[in-house]
């Protein structure tokens, strides 16, 4: 006797099944890092890689920091650069940043400095993770405008902007672009000048 078609391919289907455990056990789609959650313990876990399972963890690093002051009535700017440390921490799509920055002017021969610190957040894609990561980025900085003979002027706001790279097993690098938010700016020159402000960074980390 013969089982009809539309029988025989369900049964044979299922004794695969009981004949291959395999077949069925672990299940789940996979994520773009070859990772799941097991459908029995819940345990996330990758296929490939294993770097690819670390969520994340902390960094320390040292970069370079440019900032950029646009003059638009002016039609001119002003470009300060100088080293950083930062340090971030981090899980899935999220991390927590900060820095400390000493930059120096460098398109006139004037003794002018910015010292200060930030601290902000990224969010977007593999920010903490291994592999390519971009990413929006949303903060606070405040920073010393410091010149020889004047009084110190302090510069604070927020900042907003993004940024990209990629994370080794142990290193990482970021590039990250922000626009400055401050009223303090015009002060600097006593108030006659429109001042708008873009920070770079450009950050090699190692990860833990």
């Amino acid at each position: 006797m013969h089982l009809p078609l539309r029988l025989s391919l369900p049964m044979a289907t299922l004794a695969a099944l009981v004949i291959h455990p395999t077949a069925w056990a672990d299940p789940g789609a996979l994520d773009r890092f070859d990772c799941h959650n097991d459908a029995v313990t819940g345990e996330y876990h990758c296929h490939g890689d294993e770097a690819l399972a670390d969520l994340g963890g902390f960094a320390i690093g040292a970069g370079v920091r440019s900032s950029v002051w646009i003059y638009p009535d002016e039609s001119e700017y002003d470009a300060f650069v100088g080293p950083s440390l930062d340090i971030e921490a981090g899980i899935g799509a999220f991390a927590l940043q900060g820095s400390y920055h000493y930059k120096q002017i460098v398109t006139s021969d004037s003794d002018v400095y910015l010292i200060g610190w930030d601290i902000g957040a990224k969010l977007g894609r593999g920010v903490a993770r291994y592999g390519t990561k971009y990413y929006g980025s949303l903060g606070y900085y405040s920073e010393s405008v410091e010149q020889d003979g004047f009084e110190d002027t302090q510069i604070s706001g927020f900042y907003v902007g993004g940024g990209g790279g990629y994370n080794w097993d142990e290193l990482g690098l970021d590039i990250q672009a922000d626009w400055h938010f401050g009223d303090n700016y015009e002060e600097f020159f006593n108030g006659n000048v429109d001042v708008q402000t873009i920070s770079i960074r450009t950050v090699l980390s190692y990860r833990f």
